[in-house]
């Protein structure tokens, strides 16, 4: 009897396992590694709506020029957010070469317009794209 205990206690000791100390200091550094790769993630979040934004931009005043060379009466003086709408919902020219020809912004949201108008000013009735961010609020 003497001999099957000691084998038992031997047995327990071979056995493979981690201890609760190794499994907390796994889960702390898991902790740490997590933390790090979800600021890492968050930068670079912001980084791809800055690009979304600015794609935006350069869509809509590429509209914007377009149709003002057509002759799309969409420019609302002075009031660059009115102009964009005008574009969104679409402006055809009354005569020319492109009468009746609808310049409308394709599938575009009032919260894209918005992230764009960061990166647009209206400069003399004109709608047009500036890189730096330093448009219309």
């Amino acid at each position: 009897m003497h001999f099957v205990l000691q084998r038992s206690a031997k047995a327990r000791r071979t056995q493979s396992g981690f201890s609760l100390m190794e499994l907390l200091i796994t889960i702390a550094i898991m902790g740490v590694i997590s933390t790090i790769g979800v600021g890492a993630f968050g930068g670079a979040r912001q980084g791809a709506e800055d690009q979304k934004d600015k794609r935006n931009a350069q869509e809509i005043a590429s509209m914007a020029a377009v149709a003002n060379a057509a002759g799309a009466p969409f420019v609302v003086p002075g009031d660059e957010k009115a102009s964009i709408e005008n574009l969104r919902i679409g402006s055809a020219p009354s005569r020319g070469a492109f009468k009746g020809r609808l310049f409308k912004l394709s599938n575009m949201s009032e919260f894209d317009i918005k992230g764009a108008m960061r990166f647009l000013a209206m400069n003399d009735n004109e709608i047009q794209y500036r890189l730096d961010g330093s448009g219309s609020p």
